[in-house]
């Protein structure tokens, strides 16, 4: 999970939700509550949060990617319009942009209507939750900090610590550690290097190693606060960029 920054909600939104939360709080009133609305009248009432801007906003703002668990939910279905707040309990926050979040179809069924505002978990929107959480090999854990309760209850209903995630953490693993070699090697070469022009070599080698590792932890790739976990503790890491640095 990485921290995310909100794009500005769609025009038709901000135009029509006034209306539209007005209609939804009517038939709430006509029927005693928004879960006893008729199932068809429900879901004409709520479907005009469900479209291309609202979709392509969240999109945007989170590089393409499930807020929470990081997978690039298009590689195996459409990205999901997640409500922070489960519209079956806040009913007014049906079309507040606020309260949305691109979801995969795993993590929004996982939270399914967990209630946010009782036991309240992570939005990468208002917290980063960057010191949150650390990786141990390919588990997610809570970081000892003021936020561990939060982070463990985010964790609890989001399935982040299932298989689903356990595979994936585990094959970019291997392709960090197997980058991670290279970097050692690519250092272990300079450090032997006997003249100037093979030096410049080997610093060049050892510059794409780390540009090559380097991506996996940008904002836009999937599993990046995996990748950045996996670096921050690298040792390998840190001295090869100390080594080009000083180059």
């Amino acid at each position: 999970m990485i921290k995310l920054e909100r794009e500005v909600g769609p025009q038709g939104m901000i135009d029509n939700k006034s209306q539209w939360k007005s209609d939804l709080q009517s038939a709430i009133v006509k029927y005693g509550s928004y879960k006893e609305i008729p199932e068809k009248e429900k879901q004409k009432l709520i479907s005009f949060y469900n479209n291309e801007a609202v979709r392509n906003g969240l999109v945007k703002s989170s590089f393409g990617k499930c807020a929470f668990c990081e997978c690039i939910p298009s590689e195996g279905g459409n990205i999901e319009i997640e409500h922070f707040r489960p519209k079956s309990k806040y009913p007014e926050l049906t079309f507040e942009w606020n309260n949305f979040l691109p979801s995969c179809r795993k993590c929004n069924g996982s939270k399914d209507s967990h209630d946010t505002g009782v036991e309240p978990i992570i939005n990468p929107y208002d917290i980063d939750p960057k010191n949150a959480f650390y990786f141990n090999d390919i588990e997610i854990k809570a970081c000892d900090s003021n936020m561990k309760q939060l982070a463990e209850k985010t964790i609890e209903v989001c399935g982040l610590n299932t298989v689903r995630l356990w595979k994936p953490r585990a094959e970019i693993l291997i392709s960090l550690r197997i980058f991670s070699r290279s970097i050692e090697d690519a250092t272990e070469e300079l450090a032997n290097a006997d003249t100037d022009r093979k030096r410049a070599n080997k610093v060049k080698k050892l510059r794409e190693a780390i540009d090559t590792i380097e991506m996996l932890t940008y904002a836009s790739e999937k599993y990046s606060s995996f990748c950045c976990d996996f670096l921050e503790r690298s040792d390998a890491y840190f001295k090869a960029k100390q080594l080009v640095e000083n180059a």
